[in-house]
């Protein structure tokens, strides 16, 4: 973090406000973990589907130890 501290303006100003107030944090915190959260949520519903016959596929071609986890999964 020294590098950062010593090369970046930017950042020497957002420790310092972060610092300084306590609202700012908060915003600060709130921006680095929702807005991630947020894209990460519509990337996984955009990438997942429901898509019965590519299941299927993915079914016929899985692993044998795959398989044997899901029925084992199923017996507990």
């Amino acid at each position: 973090m020294s590098i950062l501290w010593e090369k970046s303006g930017t950042w020497r100003w957002i420790v310092n406000k972060t610092r300084d107030s306590k609202p700012f944090f908060l915003a600060f915190a709130t921006v680095c973990g929702v807005v991630p959260g947020v894209i990460g949520y519509f990337v996984m519903q955009t990438t997942n589907s429901r898509n019965e016959q590519l299941e299927a596929q993915l079914r016929r071609n899985a692993r044998p130890e795959s398989i044997f986890h899901t029925l084992n999964q199923d017996k507990s």
